[in-house]
């Protein structure tokens, strides 16, 4: 086994779009300046945020037999990512994403997952040939994938790392027996638990409600600004964030889940990782773009000190 992390989730490019305004009710506007494609999906970066931390990262993707998969790839591979478990789709085409940038902000998008979205049991079983020591995935993927993968973790001793992005009412968690850790936004453990995380008290309830849905190790609780709540059954921990200037949140969740198993697997300490991932995230929130966004380990660490 090496010392890396296997994230299993989404490949995209995204198509950046700067519009006045977005159009509704069957108006078109015109986009000013240039579009733009940058690669994008919430595997993709959860990848690269663990290989900018000097860990080990291996992606598992679907991308289409097309040119933006082979740009995808190319992208990941600069970032020494390992692509040898990308599969290329010959059906569907790479998953792809159009957003319109108003000047002050995110106007809409639309999201098309194509290949990403194929990942099967049996490419999961293919990718952990590559012997990783921590595996990550998220509500994203199918039911059953998941399941799979949960129960190949079990069979390896390896710890899951779930992200709850794609969270779903009525999700079967309860499926998901192992060594688990959750990562979870507040909008997701709303959906999850039904209990708003607006207050400690509340912070606690939630993790209680997801310790009572599946088996866990720990329950870690981002909460953007405000920090990061971890409990593992019979104590918890508000961590504060380092309070930079938010300007664009596009990777800043999945830059979190990155850093965190980055620095768990060098330490095994979750409270360790968890203020490495919240530095790594404010980061990437406090500038500009998803790729570009995502901070190195030297950037973290001087944060940190």
């Amino acid at each position: 086994m090496r010392d890396s992390v296997l994230t299993i989730g989404t490949a995209t490019m995204d198509v950046l779009l700067n519009v006045p305004y977005a159009p509704n009710g069957g108006r078109v506007v015109n986009s000013k300046d240039r579009y733009s494609f940058t690669p994008g999906g919430n595997g993709a970066y959860t990848a690269v945020a663990v290989s900018r931390s000097q860990t080990a990262s291996t992606l598992l993707s679907r991308v289409g037999e097309d040119e933006q998969g082979d740009r995808l790839i190319r992208y990941l591979k600069d970032d020494d990512v390992d692509t040898n478990f990308i599969v290329k789709d010959p059906v569907n085409q790479t998953g792809l994403s159009v957003y319109l940038l108003e000047e002050y902000g995110l106007g809409g998008g639309v999201n098309f997952k194509g290949a990403s979205a194929k990942v099967s049991c049996n490419n999961v079983e293919t990718a952990f040939r590559s012997e990783p020591a921590v595996v990550t995935a998220n509500l994203e993927a199918d039911g059953e994938v998941l399941n799979y993968t949960a129960s190949l973790c079990r069979e390896y001793g390896l710890p899951l790392i779930l992200d709850t992005v794609g969270a779903y009412e009525n999700v079967r968690l309860h499926t998901l027996d192992g060594d688990n850790i959750i990562i979870t936004g507040d909008k997701e453990i709303e959906i999850l638990t039904g209990i708003r995380a607006d207050s400690t008290q509340n912070y606690l309830r939630a993790c209680i409600a997801l310790f009572d849905k599946m088996p866990l190790r720990f329950a870690v609780l981002k909460l953007g600004t405000k920090g990061a709540y971890i409990y593992d059954g019979k104590y918890c921990e508000l961590l504060m964030s380092p309070g930079l200037q938010i300007v664009d949140t596009t990777a800043e969740h999945q830059c979190f889940v990155g850093a965190f198993c980055s620095d768990f697997l060098r330490n095994y300490e979750v409270d360790k990782a968890a203020k490495y991932a919240l530095a790594a995230s404010n980061l990437a929130a406090s500038k500009v773009g998803g790729f570009a966004s995502i901070p190195t380990k030297a950037e973290i660490d001087n944060i940190l000190d």
